[in-house]
């Protein structure tokens, strides 16, 4: 009786571990995985549209809009963290956007002043 219980017990235990290795990858699976690794290009914040915005996993079309609204309020993202100013994102989400979202510099538009004289 041992034994069979034993059996049993085994063959419960390794089961889960046979059928996940045999099984495809599902969405959930893909969907969580870093973004770099699953070969994700970054958002640009200073380039992106509302609807790029939403494309990323944990911005809404609300937060999305305060993103939008504060680059036209307050001009171009010199750095990622300045999201922060955003309600709604803090440090956690912040961290966690950081997969998808960046901040390119823009180049100075021509003819303005870049500090050399000639």
């Amino acid at each position: 009786m041992k034994r069979m219980i034993c059996a049993l017990l085994g063959t419960v235990l390794l089961l889960p571990a046979l059928t996940s290795a045999a099984d495809p990858p599902t969405l959930q699976t893909t969907a969580t995985a870093p973004a770099a690794a699953a070969g994700i290009k970054k958002i640009d914040l200073n380039r992106a549209t509302l609807t790029d915005l939403i494309s990323v996993p944990g911005i809404g079309p609300s937060t999305a809009q305060s993103i939008v609204d504060l680059r036209a309020k307050k001009g171009a993202f010199s750095k990622f963290e300045e999201l922060i100013e955003v309600k709604g994102i803090g440090t956690k989400k912040l961290a966690a956007l950081a997969e998808y979202l960046i901040v390119v510099p823009s180049a100075p538009p021509p003819g303005s002043s870049t500090g050399t004289s000639r």
